[in-house]
């Protein structure tokens, strides 16, 4: 998550060029991630049962 910070361009150009995946598929991928600890933040005890059932 730390790659995604300002300046976001210039990482993900690293990000592409390090997996050789398309600019597009980083992107999306990015996306989810924020939406994964937006999603966190709002509800934490989903971090909680996460780490109970997966292990």
């Amino acid at each position: 998550m730390a790659q995604i910070t300002p300046p976001v361009g210039f990482n993900l150009i690293v990000l592409q060029r390090m997996t050789g995946r398309e600019l597009s598929w980083i992107a999306k991928v990015t996306l989810l991630m924020c939406a994964a600890i937006a999603l966190v933040y709002t509800f934490p005890d989903i971090a909680t049962w996460l780490g109970c059932h997966c292990r």
